[in-house]
């Protein structure tokens, strides 16, 4: 067996709660239906989560080292809410490439458990991310596309004012595998990591 066929793509995220993604996925449908169409390659309802850290192509061999690594985070980090709402874009609104659905309520725990989630893992990572940590949960990714599409893209996202999305409690995340097929990428849990119960 070569090292092709041992190496697994992981990430790690956190769920979002089936409720939550139902109401993502409305908006999806209500931005689909005043933008270009086959503009924006939108994202699954099973496969919308909120990445922590993607760690690409992992020998299959290591993948007890990061659980064993992400083990030791949970005991510094408790439970905490987040709430889906607000829509924006990268690069940005005017020049739309990811359409993506904001996060308010503990965003400051949030981006320690992220910290703490990324140094764990650092050390086997051959390029790191180097870019600020911007939690967001990706829509859809506009596909290449003409300017006057773009724009058509751009207003549909300034003129949509959909509702708040939800909230939750965060009381873990997870190790996950993703596969790449014919139809699209395939996310699997390999691991679940349960965080110390929310401090009252």
């Amino acid at each position: 067996m070569d090292a092709k066929s041992t190496t697994v793509r992981l990430f790690v995220s956190i769920h979002v709660p089936e409720v939550v993604r139902e109401k993502l996925r409305d908006a999806q449908r209500q931005f689909e239906k005043t933008m270009p169409e086959d503009s924006v390659r939108w994202t699954i309802f099973e496969q919308l989560h909120l990445t922590l850290e993607f760690m690409g192509g992992v020998p299959a061999a290591e993948i007890p080292l990061r659980e064993q690594a992400l083990t030791k985070v949970t005991a510094r980090h408790c439970s905490f809410h987040l709430a889906a709402e607000s829509i924006g874009a990268f690069s940005s609104m005017r020049n739309p490439r990811v359409i993506w659905a904001g996060l308010a309520g503990d965003v400051n725990r949030l981006k320690a458990l992220q910290a703490d989630v990324h140094a764990s893992v650092m050390q086997w990572e051959r390029e790191p991310e180097t870019r600020a940590y911007r939690p967001h949960l990706t829509l859809g990714r506009v596909r290449p596309i003409k300017p006057h599409e773009l724009r058509k893209v751009s207003q549909a996202l300034a003129a949509g004012t959909p509702e708040p999305f939800g909230e939750w409690e965060v009381d873990e995340f997870a190790l996950m595998q993703s596969k790449l097929s014919p139809h699209g990428a395939q996310h699997s849990v390999l691991a679940t990591f349960p965080l110390q119960p929310l401090e009252r």
